[in-house]
């Protein structure tokens, strides 16, 4: 090495002096900083903790940097919980506080003030702060103990994590409240229905009643609310200028800010589903699970293993909580989906002319509650060369419904309201997932979740006796009229929640005579259900393919093992694919590029694998397919800022099935606005989207190979950092990412979204997969998290999931009772 050094220098001086002057003294000083920074990651191998705690607790960390837990009590247990996640996620804990209580702006300036506010105005901490009191107190003791662990984790680590050092940031001391704010953080990654009201809202604006059938065919929508009141007209809803343009303000703002930071947005949802014992070798029932929500790095999961006096648990624990949301304990096993149930609701409310502090209620006028919010801001950088900027102080209103969320923006004197579950004072979910850590059968099972608020869930359940169950958790409300599919008046009685589904009353089966139980956030009740929980279910795609594949493998007359379900989780069969494909094939193409298109189509089977050229053609097809019937429709809407913006993500959502039917239906009014014969505007819509795909992927892939294009090389799962994924060129260093197949309909998912000129960025897909048996002998986990267990740059355990998650390997929680079929 040194002498290509001393071969390039020679006879050149300037250069010699770059070297010396310059790049040596920057070399060591990141040698430096580099050795400085090593000093935050905790030490490998056995820890033992003798602070702290009542006895002497024991953590053990494995080749995957995954804690294996051992104490003599249970709150020793969370204790060491706590300890570990402020190792290996102080930064991600520093971040969900933040976020939570609204205090982003402190940290990266006024860049953050509208998402600040956004989150004071929800309220989020407030409601956190209530649900303390309504806990027992052994739960309330597990998150002392957790608490009094995250401050000693980080007292333990010699040096801050990178973050806090690159951005002059000191971590202040972990609160209970803070563990009881990431719950309400979490039931806002799994609502979405506030954008899908707006979005409904903003569409009723533009579509009849017959157009809004088709496009939202599972939907029961009330058309006077539509019209902007109860004696609306029939016909295009038309409403107000000012309340189409609010809504379509609100749904736009809540998608930045929220969706912004890696918060819900299209598909969040999850596949589960359970096998019993009767149909696996042993008899031991078999438990699977993929939460499907935003990528990012590190991992919103966080694999743990603790025992303690009566606590056994090993899986899946959320950064911020010190129970164990999905795994098993030593008798059971539990897994969950997102329920899709419709618990936010939107209220327009009347205030008084003459006092605009009061708002109409039944008649009479009601003040509105206020409360003053502050919210400090951070100078530019550098620091000391900017001025300080003044705190930012509003004032946040709120009716009996919720928070006003409309004072976000105020040009619009029109009151809206937001009415949650999660919002709802006394909330019990934690203590819910505290007692099912220790449930031992089926009764406390059900016991347990009973109390769990928000978000609703779908939970599935195995136990060591065989034995396989589904129940619906969480509150759902009853209205008087109405569904919540729009927003409702809120000056009177008529659409106000009158209670929630009994919780006894919430869907539930216990060993089906089919032997297994799927969820995969589709519809989960019958027409003969006597409540209404949702109308925005996820496409019963996934649901059917992974029943599909269970009878297929049923009717070969073999045991199912771990090997199948984790076969499973990998599967990129889209079945809405397959059925479109008729459709599309009747089109004649017009060039050569459209025939080769149309051959690998007619040649395919629906796999949406990362290798496949058909695959990539037909998601691009389908995103210009969209964007061409429904930009005519909402062409008022389209190419505006924000009414725009949503009516593009509506149609994104717009399941195959609809455009399907359009199709074969031949329903001209979609496919040209004008009056021309259906067949011909439908074929000429399809194949004018076929050529902006076709032209889309030349320019995507810099060339004209077509074998070239794999849908692998379109699509790239981003594992985003937070903040650093916005800045150069700091994101190489932090983000992940990796080339993916899969769609939002395959069971391994893939929700993705179009940049121009990069390609589809897959924004969401599996968090974790988990696959549990429950034998005789132990319980076994076979996992894989989708980064790794550490958020620490420097750590070898930031991202050595990466790559094996990608290609759906599994790594065993507890080898020591691996059995051979399962290896």
């Amino acid at each position: 090495m040194f002498k290509r050094y001393t071969k390039l220098t020679q006879g050149s001086p300037l250069l010699t002096r770059l070297v010396v002057v310059v790049l040596l003294p920057l070399l060591v000083a990141g040698g430096l900083l580099l050795a400085k920074f090593r000093h935050s990651l905790p030490t490998d191998g056995a820890l033992q903790l003798t602070q702290g705690v009542t006895a002497p607790v024991s953590i053990r960390r494995d080749a995957h940097g995954v804690p294996h837990i051992e104490a003599r009590a249970d709150n020793d247990a969370y204790y060491a919980i706590g300890y570990v996640h402020a190792q290996d996620r102080l930064w991600q804990l520093e971040i969900q506080r933040r976020i939570a209580q609204g205090r982003l702006s402190e940290v990266f300036g006024r860049s953050s003030v509208q998402r600040d506010i956004w989150f004071r105005t929800l309220g989020l901490y407030d409601a956190a702060r209530s649900a303390w009191p309504a806990l027992s107190k052994e739960a309330q003791a597990s998150l002392t103990a957790y608490t009094a662990g995250v401050n000693a984790g980080r007292a333990s680590l010699e040096t801050l994590p990178p973050e806090f050092r690159m951005l002059s940031v000191q971590p202040e001391p972990w609160t209970v409240y803070d563990s009881l704010a990431w719950i309400k953080m979490f039931a806002l990654n799994l609502g979405g229905n506030f954008n899908r009201e707006m979005g409904r809202y903003l569409a009723g604006q533009s579509l009849d009643a017959e157009h809004m059938a088709v496009l939202f065919p599972d939907n029961s929508i009330d058309s006077t609310l539509l019209a902007g009141g109860e004696n609306g007209k029939a016909g295009k809803t038309g409403g107000t200028a000012a309340s189409g343009q609010l809504a379509s303000m609100l749904a736009f703002q809540h998608k930045e800010l929220t969706q912004g930071l890696g918060l819900g947005g299209r598909g969040v949802g999850s596949n589960a589903w359970v096998v019993s014992g009767k149909h696996s070798a042993g008899g031991a029932a078999l438990l699977a699970n993929d939460p499907h929500l935003n990528l990012q790095i590190p991992s919103l999961w966080y694999v743990v293993s603790a025992k303690g006096k009566t606590l056994d648990v090993g899986g899946m624990s959320l950064v911020g909580l010190p129970a164990v949301i999905f795994g098993h304990n030593k008798d059971i096993a539990w897994g969950g989906t997102n329920m899709m149930a419709d618990a936010q609701d939107l209220y327009f409310e009347r205030s008084d002319p003459a006092n605009p502090g009061r708002y109409a209620v039944n008649g009479d006028w009601q003040a509105y509650t206020t409360r003053s919010v502050s919210v400090s801001v951070r100078s530019e950088f550098p620091d000391f060369l900017h001025p300080k900027y003044e705190p930012v102080t509003v004032q946040v209103r709120a009716s009996r419904h919720g928070p006003i969320v409309s004072d976000m923006f105020k040009v619009f004197d029109q009151p809206v309201a937001l009415r949650w579950t999660a919002l709802d004072a006394g909330d019990t979910s934690y203590e819910a997932f505290f007692r099912l850590n220790h449930a031992a059968d089926w009764g406390a099972f059900k016991q347990a979740m009973q109390l769990h608020v928000a978000p609703a869930m779908n939970m599935v359940y195995a136990d060591r006796q065989g034995n396989i169950g589904y129940l619906g958790a969480g509150r759902v409300p009853l209205r008087g009229k109405g569904n919540g599919s729009v927003p409702s008046p809120g000056w009177n009685d008529d659409y106000a929640w009158s209670g929630f589904i009994p919780a006894d009353k919430l869907p539930q089966i216990y060993n089906p005579p089919s032997g297994f139980i799927v969820s995969a956030n589709n519809s989960i009740v019958g027409e003969g259900y006597p409540y209404f929980i949702s109308q925005d279910w996820a496409s019963p795609a996934r649901a059917r393919r992974i029943e599909q594949l269970l009878r297929q493998k049923l009717a070969a007359n073999k045991p199912l093992t771990m090997a199948d379900m984790q076969q499973m989780q990998g599967d990129t069969l889209d079945l809405e694919a397959q059925e479109i494909l008729p459709e599309l094939l009747k089109l004649a193409p017009a060039n050569d590029a459209q025939r080769q298109a149309m051959t690998w189509l007619r040649q395919w089977n629906g796999d949406m694998q990362a290798d496949s050229q058909a695959a990539a053609i037909f998601h691009v097809w389908m995103r210009h397919l969209r964007e061409q019937l429904f930009s005519a429709q909402f062409k008022g809407y389209w190419n505006k800022a924000e009414q725009g913006g949503v009516i593009r993500g509506l149609s994104e959502e717009i399941r195959v099935d609809t455009l399907r039917r359009i199709l074969a239906q031949q329903q001209g009014g979609w496919c040209a606005p004008a009056a021309t014969a259906g067949v011909k505007a439908c074929q000429d819509v399809l194949r004018t989207s076929l050529q902006a795909a076709i032209d889309e992927i030349y320019e995507l892939k810099g060339d004209h190979s077509m074998d070239s294009w794999h849908w692998g090389k379109l699509q790239t799962a981003l594992y985003g950092h937070t903040p650093f994924s916005q800045t150069k060129p700091l994101d190489g260093f932090f983000e992940r990412r990796v080339g993916s197949g899969g769609s939002e309909n395959t069971i391994n998912v893939a929700a993705s979204s179009f940049e121009t000129k990069k390609g589809y960025k897959q924004h969401l897909g599996a968090g974790f997969r988990q696959v549990i048996r429950l034998q005789p002998d132990g319980v076994l986990n076979m996992y894989m998290n989708s980064t790794g267990q550490s958020g620490n740059l420097l750590s070898r355990h930031y991202d050595d999931m990466v790559e094996p998650f990608a290609k759906v390997q599994f790594v065993p929680l507890n080898p020591a009772v691996q059995s051979g079929e399962a290896k």
